[in-house]
């Protein structure tokens, strides 16, 4: 969905303090790789979709209610509505289904500009309208950008961990918001992750029943373009400061699930500290002027 500024925004950090609990401690391999909820756990569905989406489907049935629907819509599309107007969450094939119903019908919005002028307009609003589309078209799209690419010779995933400077919208009983890794949070993240050595810790799902040996990470970046790492082929517009890993299976069950399509990409699971902007910004300015202290005393 596009980004509104009028929207809270949240930087999740993490403490480089060793002890501190907050941190990424696993990766988990899933089947629809997509950020959701608190933790940055995987969700089988989602509910992430904006207001504007609900309210469209809310005057749809509103509307209908009040005049009736006619002969317009199917049941479907009629379910559809009371999903979204309700803000249930739905399924990734629901959001497929979303963006290809709105994707063909856009073309009647041009015969049909309000509810008395046919069908049209009425079941387009019915399935969240055109801001539905666009959320459909990019919850798509960053669910794709996240699946791994595999080495079926060497038994090798590898892909994006976390995309950086990349809002997530999200809409829960805190209302309205969206979260954000910076660069720098990023590589706090995968430092503290070495340091703890949890390069096996890798579960399915994030099920903490189905934590799986045999599956390690090996290979690790962060883009840089000062240090001349490049984001991996395929992911070329992957944001500066974004991790990458590739990861060794071993587990021939783990394996057989992975070129079966059973798992498509990794999702990371950990604690994270909420702040808001300025309070990231204090903290930078605090840091730069810390280093260039220290770089007076080395003089």
């Amino acid at each position: 969905m596009k980004y509104d500024s009028n929207i809270q925004t949240y930087y999740l950090d993490i403490s480089s303090d060793f002890n501190d609990d907050s941190e990424v401690d696993f990766i988990a391999l899933v089947d629809k790789p997509a950020i959701q909820k608190n933790f940055l756990k995987f969700a089988d569905s989602f509910s992430d979709y904006p207001k504007s989406v609900k309210n469209t489907a809310q005057k749809a049935l509103d509307w209908a209610e009040e005049n009736g629907w006619g002969t317009c819509g199917t049941p479907v599309g009629k379910t559809r509505a009371n999903q979204l107007a309700s803000g249930e969450p739905i399924s990734l094939d629901t959001i497929q289904r979303m963006y290809s119903y709105l994707s063909r019908h856009k073309v009647d919005l041009e015969s049909s500009k309000t509810y008395e002028d046919g069908c049209g307009k009425l079941m387009y609003d019915a399935w969240g309208g055109e801001a539905a589309l666009t959320w459909a078209e990019n919850k798509l799209t960053s669910i794709q950008k996240m699946k791994f690419s595999i080495n079926e010779d060497e038994q090798i995933v590898s892909g994006p961990l976390m995309l950086s400077d990349t809002p997530i919208y999200r809409f829960d009983a805190n209302g309205e918001y969206y979260v954000v890794f910076n660069a720098a949070t990023i590589q706090k993240i995968v430092q503290k992750y070495f340091q703890k050595g949890y390069q096996a810790n890798v579960n399915l799902m994030h099920d903490p029943m189905q934590i799986v040996d045999g599956v390690t990470l090996f290979e690790s970046f962060i883009t840089s373009k000062k240090r001349g790492i490049q984001p991996m082929v395929g992911f070329e517009d992957a944001p500066e400061g974004s991790w990458f890993g590739s990861f060794k299976v071993d587990n021939p069950e783990v394996w057989a699930s992975i070129k079966n399509g059973d798992f498509k990409g990794f999702s990371v699971e950990g604690l994270f500290k909420y702040k808001r902007p300025e309070e990231m910004k204090a903290e930078q300015i605090k840091a730069q002027i810390k280093n260039l202290l220290e770089q007076v005393k080395l003089h």
